[in-house]
């Protein structure tokens, strides 16, 4: 998969996680407006993945043909908290879902990251 992550998530450990399953990862834009790094990830055809929801979602209704957004939730308790190995899995996962399923969805990680 082609990917954005957002700068809230984009640690060199889940990059590498990522770069292990062979999925692009474009550089993240720091410091920049969530619309800004929106219409860039959709320029560059790439899946967002973010834990703030709420902002990109918002943006999800400006494009409708979107190359897809993949959501983490906190748990509000870092035990229970997803790891960057269980965003990576669950992001395998999805992948493993035809394109159609993920272009123009919003899709939670959380509900991928199995037992």
């Amino acid at each position: 998969m082609r990917l954005y992550l957002d700068e809230d998530l984009a640690s060199r450990e889940l990059i590498a996680r990522l770069a292990e399953g062979n999925h692009e990862v474009l550089p993240t834009l720091r410091g920049e407006l969530d619309a800004d790094v929106w219409a860039y990830a959709q320029r560059e055809k790439a899946t967002v993945v973010t834990r703030n929801g709420p902002d990109f979602e918002a943006l999800v209704g400006t494009t409708p043909a979107h190359a897809g957004l993949l959501v983490v939730y906190l748990d509000n308790d870092r035990r229970r908290d997803m790891t960057f190995g269980e965003i990576a899995l669950a992001i395998e996962r999805v992948a493993a879902l035809a394109a159609t399923e993920i272009e123009g969805h919003v899709l939670v990680l959380n509900a991928f990251r199995g037992p």
